[in-house]
């Protein structure tokens, strides 16, 4: 994993946009899409004699983006062991950064978790995020983590071709099988605008290929290729055999709803694919530092790291292993890609790639 040389500057601005006009949570396929119509957590200003110690109002405030369970899972087991009440607003990267945007002038929530890793980078530059080095920091994979401390890649997604076993006998081994006819008017991507892990992708996927990448685009759009919406719905057609393959899907979805007995598998492309941290990270603004310093802590430590694996996705942590089902990292072949090109040219790149698809 390269460390990162670089920010995408107009990510905040892409994800800000769309916010709106995403409803579906990132969420664990086994669990149906929920749409967020949760209002953003309430402040506290009672404050309790163990809040005090906390150095805030006592209720740890934390905005994560999915899989839902996991979230859940993670703020009740630290409650158990600390004692801190933490209140939860779930929602995509771009739901997420679209409220922190409105509440830029009276900041609410203490922890952000997003499931792509250039806005965080975007809100160190920008002065927002507060530095704390956690004593788990160096158990970490290379190049997941701030080297400054100010966001940690705790857990992360792998993109692949996600397909139903029932209907692909032979799955397809590399991008570039999706143009089989086989293939037309089954193929689906998820929405770049809504899920982040897609329009990283499809940056880095230029970034290596140029033009070629631009022509195999071309020809999967005249294969049928189609976006179906976040992450959680495009898998959900493959599942329901509306579609045959997904394009890009993150692996965790796919392993979880592996295991409850859906007939959906993945594989990663032998000419590369990316492995996407998915960054936390404690706000400046934040009025329970201490407490916010204690979560961080929890999601870096061995039994948070094994509460993530168990959800399927890539612990953040080099001595944790991921679940059985799933594929190690060290056998992902990955994309070669630069941040700083990404940088530079995901604006024009995404525009595009939407002008291609729609």
């Amino acid at each position: 994993m390269k460390q990162l040389k670089g920010i995408l500057i107009l990510t905040i601005v892409m994800f800000v946009l769309t916010a709106c006009a995403q409803t579906g949570q990132e969420v664990q396929s086994n669990q149906p899409e929920q749409e967020n119509e949760a209002s953003a957590p309430e402040d506290n200003h009672d404050a309790s004699p163990a809040a005090e110690a906390n150095g805030g109002d006592g209720t740890l405030t934390i905005y994560t983006a999915g899989p839902a369970g996991l979230a859940e899972q993670l703020a009740d087991v630290f409650s158990e062991e600390t004692g801190i009440e933490v209140d939860l607003f779930q929602g995509t990267t771009g739901d997420i950064l679209g409220r922190l945007e409105a509440e830029e002038s009276n900041p609410i929530t203490d922890v952000v978790v997003l499931a792509s890793l250039p806005p965080a980078v975007e809100y160190k530059e920008r002065g927002l995020t507060l530095a704390y080095e956690s004593p788990h920091a160096a158990s970490l994979h290379d190049g997941w983590y701030d080297d400054e401390f100010h966001y940690y890649g705790f857990s992360a997604s792998a993109l692949g071709l996600s397909y139903n076993t029932n209907v692909v006998t032979e799955p397809p081994t590399d991008w570039s099988d999706l143009t089989a006819a086989e293939y037309s008017g089954q193929l689906a991507i998820p929405d770049p605008t809504q899920s982040g892990t897609a329009r990283d992708f499809i940056a880095a996927f230029i970034n290596q290929e140029g033009e070629a990448g631009w022509e195999l685009l071309e020809q999967l759009k005249e294969n049928g290729l189609q976006m179906e919406g976040a992450n959680n719905p495009a898998l959900q057609t493959v599942i329901s055999g509306a579609n045959s393959v997904v394009m890009a899907g993150v692996d965790y979805m796919v392993y979880s709803n592996k295991a409850n007995g859906e007939p959906v598998d993945i594989v990663f492309p032998k000419s590369g694919t990316m492995i996407t941290p998915r960054p936390a990270f404690i706000l400046e603004s934040s009025q329970n530092v201490e407490a916010a310093k204690q979560y961080i802590d929890f999601i870096l430590s061995e039994a948070g790291q094994e509460i993530i694996a168990e959800a399927y996705l890539i612990p953040g942590r080099a001595d944790i292993e991921a679940a059985d089902i799933a594929v190690g990292i060290e056998d992902i072949p990955t994309l070669e890609y630069d941040w700083t090109y990404l940088e530079e040219h995901t604006q024009e790149i995404l525009e595009r790639f939407m002008e291609l698809i729609r």
